[in-house]
């Protein structure tokens, strides 16, 4: 039985390209008018608001696509896969820890040679504007909240979707799976501060949404990855003194040495990872794999 590309094959990237554009348009208009309407909101950078517009921008991107895609005739079903228990969802959700100790080794890597280089931008871009926003005050509040949910909820949705279930399945079509999955993931990385461990966690979600035929499954590793450093956040203003304290370029560049112990204590994850979940892998992207009508029926694998 031949698999039907046409929806696929009617996706392009520029098009994506094209209503990322747009929605940053509507999205700096959107600001322009809420700053006229709201000023005390909006107004500097220590303004309560600055840092969750981004649900904005994800907002607009997603009304603009969605109608690309359903008039490409996409199976929302297909794509997602099937729905798998919630003690699946949890134990996937582990891979997170060791997710996160890869992107802060590699944060500290790479940046610590640039902040030698470099000292002024790595000062200005991670230690002066910061996006810690503080709970002051009401506005603080809903601004934290709203901080929240699109960091650790919308952000991995969004992201799940349209990386590992849309770009990963067009270049599929046109690459095959290695390129894609290379491809999809630098994107992904491209878009991100920490380049080296957003693109390594691209290439492992996107392992195992090819390996479990559901995309729950990164979109669940993904909440909890995202979640982590959130409620650290959360927690360091709740109970610190002094939670508006900034760090030090000298006091980052002395925990070089955090790159270098995670990245052993990474090693029997990596083994463990690449036994069970690289070898003997049906590597089919789970849209492309026959099924009948709109439902995808393929079993969910642990």
């Amino acid at each position: 039985m031949q698999i039907n590309l046409t929806t696929f094959e009617r996706i392009r990237f520029r098009a994506l390209v094209g209503y990322v554009i747009l929605a940053f348009i509507a999205t700096i208009l959107s600001v322009i008018i809420l700053g006229i309407l709201l000023p005390a909101w909006f107004k500097g950078k220590s303004s309560p608001l600055r840092e969750p517009l981004i649900l904005l921008l994800y907002v607009f991107f997603s009304l603009f696509t969605f109608s690309m895609l359903s008039r490409a005739g996409l199976c929302y079903n297909r794509l997602l896969g099937k729905f798998p228990p919630w003690r699946t969802l949890g134990l996937y959700s582990l891979w997170a820890v060791p997710q996160v100790i890869f992107t802060l080794s590699a944060f500290f890597l790479l940046y610590f040679p640039i902040s030698f280089f470099m000292p002024e931008f790595f000062k200005e871009r991670f230690i002066e504007d910061t996006s810690m926003v503080l709970l002051s005050s009401d506005r603080h509040v809903l601004a934290n909240l709203l901080n929240f949910l699109t960091s650790v909820f919308l952000a991995p949705v969004i992201e799940e979707f349209f990386f590992r279930g849309i770009l990963l399945t067009r270049w599929t079509v046109k690459w095959g799976v290695a390129r894609s999955i290379f491809a999809s993931s630098f994107v992904f990385a491209f878009l991100h501060l920490d380049p080296i461990g957003a693109f390594c966690f691209g290439c492992v979600m996107a392992v195992f949404y090819i390996r479990t035929k559901s995309l729950f499954i990164p979109m669940s590793i993904h909440i909890a990855n995202n979640s982590i450093p959130s409620i650290i956040g959360w927690f360091e203003i709740l109970f610190e003194d002094s939670p508006s304290q900034q760090g030090t370029l000298e006091e980052f560049q002395e925990l070089w040495w955090i790159g270098l112990v995670g990245f052993v204590i990474l090693i029997p994850c990596a083994i463990y990872f690449w036994r069970h979940y690289i070898r003997d892998t049906d590597w089919r992207v789970p849209y492309l794999i026959e099924s009948d009508g709109c439902e995808n029926k393929v079993p969910l694998s642990d």
